[in-house]
């Protein structure tokens, strides 16, 4: 006879609550996916020189265009807050310091992806669609490309390109802001 497990889900309020009771603490590195908590990869050498190079080329933006956001959380749903590696989100005054963004606000979300590739690409993409995100770029630095996500739905993502190396590509909110695949990749 199989037995069928029961997981127990988190909402995004009950994880919080985890971080303000000392459960969780603040050097954790976990984000809540789909209402579970799950642990982030270590962080590797080209994985921050892609972070920061995409922070370097975001940063031309001015700041009444958009505000960078890195390895922050996005409050998806009431069960998932996924803490992607940049983001480019809507000027507000506040600088998100009242809540976190949620997808309406994100102008362009970026993963970057050595180790967990598969994951981000067939887990978190499908949920970053699902939840609106207009443009998803996923790093790959495994094939060395820029996958580029856009049309979501919630059967996933309608349109995706590959970049390579040799080619630039612009994020939808800012078609004037031209990005080197190969400056992105080091």
């Amino acid at each position: 006879m199989s037995v069928q497990l029961q997981k127990r889900l988190f909402t995004v309020k009950e994880y919080h609550l985890m971080t303000e009771v000392g459960i969780l603490s603040e050097g954790d590195r976990v984000e809540l996916i789909e209402g579970e908590i799950v642990k982030m990869a270590a962080i590797g050498t080209r994985h921050a020189s892609s972070v920061k190079r995409l922070i370097a080329v975001f940063s031309d933006l001015e700041r009444r265009r958009a505000i960078i956001g890195a390895q922050d959380p996005i409050q998806l749903t009431e069960r998932t807050e996924p803490q992607p590696d940049v983001v480019l989100l809507e000027p507000r005054a506040d600088y998100y310091a009242t809540a976190h963004p949620v997808p309406s606000e994100v102008l362009l979300l970026v993963e970057v992806s050595d180790s967990t590739v598969d994951y981000d690409r067939d887990v978190k993409i499908s949920i970053y669609a699902r939840s609106l995100i207009q443009e998803v770029w996923l790093v790959d630095l495994v094939e060395n490309c820029l996958e580029v996500y856009r049309q979501p739905g919630p059967n996933g993502y309608s349109l995706m390109l590959k970049f390579w190396r040799g080619q630039q590509v612009a994020p939808l909110a800012f078609p004037d802001l031209e990005v080197s695949v190969d400056f992105i990749l080091g």
